[in-house]
């Protein structure tokens, strides 16, 4: 038995190692007609059991367009689990072949090669569920072939509903062209894309959940809020469950701002004026000691490793010599001019509060698809103080770059629906 769980957890990490995203724990820095504005995309992949007939892949052109997909192959276990790794590969070659060109989706729609595709990896009787998006963020432009698969939402910025039907039936080896469609421009707050294991998956009080989709997809306030809600209605739920939730959302004007020198002192100043503003909106002992506890990790990261530009092996090697105390000081006289900044603010919006705060050096960074790692091997994975901001948080994005973090966690507690 215990070999047999190792095979599976095996099985499982390879179909992580091959879905491809490229923004694992990022998020997306626009400004438009000059105005700064964030994207986020999360990805929630949840299979029901090991070998998942769902899969998905998101990537971003060099233009920087989102691309992806989400599939769900028909019936259960290995069949549908080799399925799915099969348009997953497919998409990932034809993406490397074609991700300079504008018209990415339209060309995987409308090649022959998709065609053979399925006549090689699909019996006569199996047919694949997908949604392919290709979206313009600096335009707001949707393009989608939607193929059997569930409506997918829209909430525009100023609170317009859309639910966007499929428009193509099921794939199988006998089809032979894929309709692609356009959505206008518009103004995109939200956007959710899911396979039907969310909207059938049963709740507490016996109805589907697709009752309560649109409800609580237009009250989140953020991902988290989200997956909150449907844990709340569905539990586990009884299928594979894959959605992506992309958020769009402008900085506000609201939030505090510091911009602080490259030192100790002035570190511990800056987590004595948050203890405050937070003691000041109320926030209880116990959430106001783990966002003081993240934050105090992030900004000694920011010194040490953005400021500074001392990695791990470095700092431990001073450590275990016991020069780091010499070796920082001699740093924060070199590096004091370069500036640490905090943005920070409570976010009332919905039914529960959310505290975000960004921290930004002036480093290098670091590559943040090193992230992938903490869905593929998180007991393996460190660094940067990921163990902690993991366990006390409710959220993290980086920047593109890896200098800028921007956090969230709940002030107050989730209210059963």
């Amino acid at each position: 038995m215990f070999h047999e769980k190792e095979d599976l957890d095996k099985a499982f990490n390879k179909e992580l190692f091959v879905i491809k995203n490229d923004l694992y724990y990022q998020q997306i820095d626009l400004t438009k007609n000059g105005k700064k504005e964030l994207l986020r995309v999360d990805i929630s992949y949840r299979p029901h059991s090991t070998l998942s007939g769902d899969t998905y892949s998101l990537r971003k052109t060099k233009d920087g367009r989102l691309v992806g997909f989400i599939a769900d192959a028909m019936g259960k276990g290995l069949s549908a689990a080799m399925s799915a790794m099969a348009i997953t590969r497919f998409f990932k070659l034809f993406f490397l072949m074609s991700s300079k060109k504008k018209r990415v989706l339209f060309l995987m729609c409308g090649s022959p090669k998709r065609s053979k595709f399925l006549q090689k990896n699909l019996f006569d009787e199996e047919i694949m569920s997908i949604v392919l998006v290709e979206y313009d963020i600096q335009e707001s432009i949707i393009k989608y072939a939607s193929c059997g698969m569930p409506t997918f939402f829209i909430l525009s910025e100023s609170n317009e509903f859309q639910a966007i039907r499929s428009n193509n039936p099921p794939l199988s080896i006998f089809t032979e062209s894929v309709r692609t469609m356009s959505l206008p421009s518009v103004p995109i707050a939200k956007m959710l894309c899911y396979s039907d294991g969310l909207s059938e998956s049963s709740t507490s009080d016996g109805k589907l959940y697709a009752s309560y989709l649109k409800e609580d997809f237009i009250d989140s306030i953020c991902v988290k809020d989200f997956r909150d809600k449907v844990s709340a209605r569905i539990g586990k739920g009884d299928d594979d469950l894959t959605y992506v939730y992309i958020q769009k959302l402008a900085i506000s004007k609201e939030f505090e701002t510091l911009r602080i020198a490259s030192t100790y002192e002035a570190i511990d100043e800056s987590l004595t004026t948050i203890s405050q503003y937070l003691k000041e909106h109320d926030v209880d002992s116990k959430t106001l000691s783990q966002i003081m506890l993240t934050l105090s990790e992030l900004l000694l990261n920011a010194l040490e490793h953005g400021s500074f530009g001392v990695d791990k092996a470095h700092k431990n090697y001073l450590i275990e010599h016991n020069l780091f105390d010499d070796e920082m000081a001699r740093l924060e006289k070199l590096h004091q001019h370069k500036k640490i900044k905090i943005t920070y603010g409570i976010l009332p919006s919905g039914k529960r509060q959310l505290f975000e705060a960004t921290i930004s050096d002036q480093g290098e960074g670091f590559d943040t698809m090193v992230l992938k790692n903490i869905v593929i091997n998180a007991e393996k994975f460190n660094g940067r103080g990921f163990v902690i901001i993991r366990k006390l948080l409710d959220h993290f994005y980086f920047n593109k770059k890896g200098n800028a973090i921007t956090i969230q966690k709940f002030i107050t507690p989730f209210l059963e629906l």
